[in-house]
């Protein structure tokens, strides 16, 4: 393997990408897609009928004024990058994507459409919420992984890493995604008598106690990895639909 996209969804300049750039292009030829800004939230929204602007930063850099999945696309068939990809790598993001955020989350987002493409990717993200995040660990992990075990990642699936914010990891687990439980408010402004501004700001957060769950591992103070697949129907149901074809 040597040819690394890199992307995530904090924007370009945040300091996951950053950290991860400098540990990858130790080893790999690594070119940066990466939004202008914040991305957080736009799954696998793409741009099909707008342009994009797109601006080379430096060699194998470019900023993209669109979402994550933009990002991978414009690597793959824009003919800016002038290799072939070998893996798709999205992060370092601030802040966790387990349980149903791998639905919600760009820097997945990103992942899952690398998977789409048939392209091995790995997503990153952190219990870190700001830049005082201890992203050089988190970085030099990824890169060992990398080394260790990209031959083992197949391309219809990805892999979800969640890093604890603690510098004392008891180790890694393999997990499965657990069960998110999000509570939503909205801020309302009003505008007219019949319009408003709606600001959601943010969830609060639960999940649902599961063992050998990705929340499990990490509330226990463990590394989470997550091996995810594009599976698109569920097969232990398919016979109970069966049964109503001829309704």
């Amino acid at each position: 393997m040597k040819n690394i996209l890199l992307t995530n969804d904090d924007g370009l300049d945040f300091i996951g990408l950053r950290a991860l750039k400098s540990e990858l292009e130790k080893y790999y030829s690594v070119y940066v897609f990466a939004p202008a800004t914040e991305q957080s939230g736009t799954s696998c929204a793409l741009h099909i009928h707008d342009n994009i602007y797109v601006k080379k930063i430096q060699e194998k850099e470019f900023m993209v004024e669109g979402f994550p999945v933009d990002c991978v696309n414009v690597g793959i068939f824009s003919g800016l990058m002038d290799q072939k990809i070998d893996m798709v790598v999205s992060g370092i993001n601030k802040g966790v994507n387990m349980g149903d955020d791998i639905y919600y989350s760009g820097t997945l987002g990103a992942c899952r459409h690398a998977t789409i493409h048939n392209i091995p990717s790995i997503g990153v993200s952190s219990g870190y919420l700001d830049k005082n995040g201890n992203f050089g660990d988190i970085a030099e992990f990824v890169r060992i992984f990398i080394q260790n075990h990209a031959d083992r990642i197949q391309p219809d699936l990805f892999i979800n890493i969640n890093y604890p914010a603690t510098k004392s990891i008891r180790g890694v687990k393999i997990t499965k995604p657990g069960k998110r439980i999000y509570v939503d408010s909205y801020k309302r402004y009003k505008l007219t008598g019949s319009s408003w501004f709606l600001n959601l700001g943010g969830s609060l957060l639960g999940y649902v106690p599961e063992p050998g769950t990705d929340f499990e591992a990490y509330e226990e103070g463990y590394i989470s990895i997550s091996p995810v697949t594009m599976n698109k129907y569920e097969s232990r149901d398919i016979s109970n639909w069966e049964k109503i074809t001829g309704v």
